[in-house]
């Protein structure tokens, strides 16, 4: 073959090549519009219940609307929440703090906020109402927050109070949490109002973060490839990520955070039963307190109907074991 036929054969791929590409690139640009025009896969059809009582947040994705009181039907009963002037939920309107009173502050997610449970049934608000009780009980969590969001609500908020114990409720799902940027993605149909932040690790084993939240308004990405992500992902077992050394590294952070500010600090390891793997190791080196301890036997039925949150017999259970722990430690 001479160098005429070469240049011929090069010229004929290089054209089915550009064909190919731009075919492609079509064919993407008018399914990404298919989707879009559907909104597809993110069509809003119900409100999560972090969005009920919430507001975007620039800085954690979303937090309470301030001095909002509300009275709402959940699972045949009437619930009351209420939030004073920085969006923490309090046990009635009008409640104010003592913000020089010594403080036991509690940070996490659903859990640590008392879903579905009227403020006193919350194993917070049980735990306030002890009678030794040398401590304020400031409730520092939000529905929906992985560690990430924690992490940055113990920043907000520890040094606000006088706090002299930290106590951060883990639950398994904070590693899917931490992971992930986009909350529609991890919950089809449910209707947000912008994505949450997301830390990473850095070449030396460090936490920083990677993304702020944004609105989705502002926010630019792909249909297309979400979906992509959210099904061949799936199929591959790598999505949802489950970045269990972020989290190792957003705990450790939690609980150096804490001590070098005075505060004890404590991880109810949040479980129902044993598991083959309960990501115990996140917590090495750190104080825990382990839910199945003396867990009476009806433990993993202790939910709301129909949720897998825990119902106020549940709250008993979690107070009995923070007084164990608090007196065993000299907190109390």
């Amino acid at each position: 073959m001479d160098k005429s036929d070469t240049g011929r054969s090069l010229k004929k791929i290089g054209i089915i090549v550009s064909i190919n590409i731009v075919t492609f690139l079509l064919l993407f640009t008018l399914v990404e519009l298919t989707f879009r025009s559907m909104n597809f896969p993110f069509k809003a059809e119900w409100t999560p219940p972090e969005n009920v009582f919430g507001q975007f947040d620039e800085t954690m994705g979303w937090s309470y609307i301030p001095n909002k009181s509300t009275t709402f039907d959940f699972r045949e009963r009437k619930i009351n929440v209420s939030f004073d002037k920085d969006g923490i939920r309090v046990p009635h309107a009008g409640f104010q703090f003592d913000y020089s009173k010594p403080t036991v502050l509690f940070i996490g997610c659903s859990f640590t906020m008392g879903h579905g449970l009227e403020y006193d049934e919350s194993f917070a608000g049980r735990f306030a109402h002890v009678s030794d009780m040398p401590y304020q009980v400031v409730n520092v969590g939000v529905q929906g927050y992985g560690s990430d969001q924690t992490l940055m609500s113990l920043r907000k908020f520890l040094l606000k109070f006088n706090t002299k114990v930290v106590v951060y409720t883990f639950i398994s799902s904070h590693v899917t949490r931490n992971g992930n940027y986009d909350r529609r993605m991890l919950r089809r149909g449910a209707r947000y109002v912008g994505t949450k932040p997301l830390f990473a690790l850095d070449s030396e084993g460090h936490i920083y973060l990677k993304k702020r939240p944004l609105l989705f308004e502002n926010y630019r990405h792909s249909y297309l490839v979400d979906f992509l992500k959210m099904r061949v992902g799936k199929l591959l077992g790598v999505f949802p990520p489950k970045p269990k050394e972020l989290t190792r590294a957003i705990v450790q952070e939690m609980n150096k955070y804490s001590e070098d500010h005075g505060a004890h600090f404590v991880v109810i390891n949040w479980r129902w039963k044993e598991k083959k793997y309960n990501y115990e190791d996140i917590f090495q080196g750190i104080n825990t307190i382990s839910t199945l301890v003396d867990a009476p036997n009806n433990w993993k039925e202790m939910r709301i109907p129909d949720d897998n949150h825990p119902n106020g017999k549940a709250g008993i259970h979690i107070k009995e074991l923070l007084i164990d722990y608090f007196r065993k430690n000299n907190l109390m």
